[in-house]
């Protein structure tokens, strides 16, 4: 075919040429038209990918696979996060990269900072490594950082937190949510929170140094609440800065006049208790206080079950298994866990859904259930465990061991209004050398929820997982030289072998 016209050439049977005329005038390639197509194509591109890139930006979620959930936060600390957080918060990770925790911590704090919106700016460094950054950073806020730890700033407001503080059973559980947002809490509270221990009505257990008293003053570190302790012998009136008071294992009844103290820090106060209560201890001044309330303490009864052993035939088990139950602010985020008390317990009779209650703003609500095998026996002085009608069967109704009462609060838990509040529990082992983690939440929460910190609530620990692989060091080799020179050699082999194909 020519230049100049579109002539197929042929030939015939005998090989001699033939012309055929196709047309007058060849086909001319639209260079511009097709240069303009593929500049629009390339810029649609473009704007498809700004486009993709701003959505993501503005709409980022990362949803969590893992087994133990370690890169999520509970709904209670997101909520508060985008909700009630309104001021700036600033993070600075000041963390060894030999931390076991390091990269769980990371990963938590940037999912902070995700979720505000905004609101929180987070920062990391290695204090050895960057040793220009720690300077400016212990300048800043000054103090030393001689070890890991983590610095919490809002309006000024400074809370730091070492690697201790966010670990917890010997270093075995991460607590590092529970712990940052209780530093956050603290630092926004328009005054330090305070709690009082009711101290003079009988002793504590101690075991090695360590004392129910000892366990709550590490707690209220932990936490950031003040902790005081308080007689009430000679007083009048609770302590105006008293935001919930702690009583726990009362070997004494109260006086009338202490009875009436602590009635007027519960109805003129908007005062909040949490009692860990004696079942061995009679308390006729204080327990109508309670009944008065919804909440009767069945002391005549304790709570077991009978076990027969090859040895010493049937035996008395006072170790109570109970179940975490759920629909209300202090158990719910474990319900149907299953936690033991030590020592013995007796029930506890709740009065729910009481129209008389109700009438004056009190609600009653149980928060642990004994396991069925378990039940309240009158006769737990006899030698040998043996149900009788007297005694309390948990059918149909199952045995409480303790409860929760609020007075004047909204049904609405997103409207927050003053109330008094407390928590009645029928033994007054779980602050015992050594508790167990369920047993400490429990009180936690407890302690928590009287002092309306709700967003403290539903916090769980994880395990800290590290995971390490022993490799020779020529099975090390092997892997270096595949990962870093075979495989990239093969893609790139494989990558001209295809450019080439497609220039031929």
């Amino acid at each position: 075919m020519s230049e100049d016209t579109d002539i197929i050439k042929t030939k015939d049977s005998s090989g001699n040429p033939i012309k055929t005329d196709i047309g007058s005038e060849p086909r001319k390639i639209k260079r511009k038209k097709i240069a303009l197509n593929v500049l629009m194509q390339m810029l649609c591109a473009i704007l498809l990918f700004i486009l993709i890139n701003y959505i993501s930006h503005g709409n980022y979620h990362r949803w969590d696979l893992s087994s133990t959930k370690k890169y999520s936060v509970s709904g209670d600390t997101e909520a508060y996060l985008k909700n009630q957080l309104d001021e700036k918060v600033t993070l600075t990770m000041a963390f060894l990269k030999s931390s076991k925790i390091r990269n769980q911590l990371k990963v938590l704090l940037e999912e902070y900072e995700n979720i505000s919106g905004g609101k929180i700016v987070f920062d990391e460094f290695d204090p050895v490594i960057n040793k220009n950054k720690s300077l400016e950073i212990s300048d800043r806020y000054k103090t030393t950082i001689d070890q890991s730890c983590l610095f919490i700033e809002i309006g000024g407001r400074i809370k730091k937190l070492i690697e201790n503080d966010l670990l917890d059973d010997k270093g075995r559980t991460f607590i590092g949510e529970d712990s940052i947002t209780s530093a956050m809490l603290a630092a926004t509270e328009s005054k330090p929170k305070t709690v009082y221990l009711i101290a003079g009505k009988g002793k504590l257990k101690e075991v090695n140094g360590r004392s129910a008293d000892k366990e709550i003053l590490s707690l209220s570190t932990r936490h950031f609440f003040n902790l005081k302790e308080l007689t009430l012998g000679n007083i009048t009136k609770i302590p105006e800065d008293a935001d919930s008071l702690i009583i726990i294992n009362p070997e004494t009844d109260f006086s009338l006049s202490e009875v009436t103290v602590l009635t007027k820090y519960w109805e003129q106060q908007r005062g909040s208790m949490v009692l860990l209560l004696n079942p061995a201890t009679k308390m006729p001044n204080f327990y109508p206080f309670l009944r008065s309330l919804g909440v009767r303490v069945d002391n005549n009864y304790r709570v077991l079950f009978s076990e027969t052993t090859g040895i010493g035939g049937t035996q008395k088990v006072y170790s109570v298994q109970s179940k975490l139950l759920g629909g209300n602010p202090i158990t719910s985020s474990d319900e149907g866990a299953i936690t033991t008390f030590a020592g013995q317990t007796c029930p506890i009779s709740v009065a729910e859904n009481n129209e008389g209650l109700a009438s004056k703003g009190i609600i009653a609500v149980p928060l642990l259930a004994a396991d069925l095998k378990f039940w309240g026996d009158l006769d737990h002085t006899e030698p040998y465990p043996k149900r009788s009608e007297t005694d309390m069967i948990p059918d149909p109704n199952p045995i409480y061991v303790a409860a929760m009462v609020e007075k004047g609060g909204s049904e609405d838990s997103a409207i927050k209004i003053e109330s008094s509040r407390m928590v009645v529990i029928g033994n007054s082992t779980l602050l015992d050398p050594i508790p167990t983690r369920l047993n400490v939440e429990l009180v936690m929460n407890s302690i928590n929820w009287t002092l309306d910190r709700e967003e403290r609530l539903g916090i769980n620990p994880t395990n800290v997982i590290s995971f390490r692989i022993d490799m020779s060091p020529e099975k090390y080799k092997t892997l270096f030289y595949l990962i870093v020179c075979i495989f990239p050699a093969i893609a790139f082999c494989f990558g001209i072998a295809v450019w080439s194909a497609r220039r031929n």
